[in-house]
């Protein structure tokens, strides 16, 4: 079968409820994801829904991708659609030697002055990444980890001096 030897790729929605960040949903199927936006939308918690749609996608998949937004547009739900590619072998296997984390440059491995650094700041950052897909969850539980981790450091060294 053509479609599991490549690896289909699903949409991915994000449903964004109201004020209660903890239940923001992400499905990777328009059906399921309506039903979630239509409990939010009736219960007036709906803030809006992102949907990812892969490039390389089928008719079928286009054809519910209209739906869905034309669902959208019906009950003034605001949304917004991105397409995306998933990356070859050879761009996936040179992105990993590169960094392997999108966000390595923006938070530094080592902090030379911990005074300077706003680990808040950084804390909100990597959430950010997480919550638009940029990070998954393994690599987003990490760089929370080391990012808690040297925020622990500074405070614990300053109460021992």
């Amino acid at each position: 079968m053509q479609v599991a030897e490549r690896g289909w790729v699903r949409p991915i929605i994000t449903v964004y409820s109201r004020g209660l960040p903890d239940q923001t949903k992400k499905f990777e199927g328009f059906i399921t994801a309506a039903f979630w936006i239509g409990l939010y939308h009736t219960e007036g918690e709906m803030e809006s829904v992102k949907v990812r749609q892969p490039n390389e996608s089928y008719d079928n998949d286009v054809a519910n991708l209209g739906e869905f937004t034309s669902l959208m547009v019906q009950r003034q739900i605001n949304f917004s659609v991105e397409f995306f590619s998933e990356p070859t072998p050879h761009q996936a296997i040179a992105g990993q030697q590169a960094s392997g984390n999108p966000l390595a440059e923006e938070i530094p491995e080592e902090i030379e002055d911990a005074d300077e650094v706003d680990f808040e700041s950084q804390l909100t950052r990597i959430k950010d990444a997480y919550r638009s897909g940029l990070v998954n969850k393994k690599q987003y539980e990490t760089k929370k980890g080391a990012i808690l981790k040297k925020w622990k450091d500074k405070v614990e060294g300053k109460l021992e001096t």
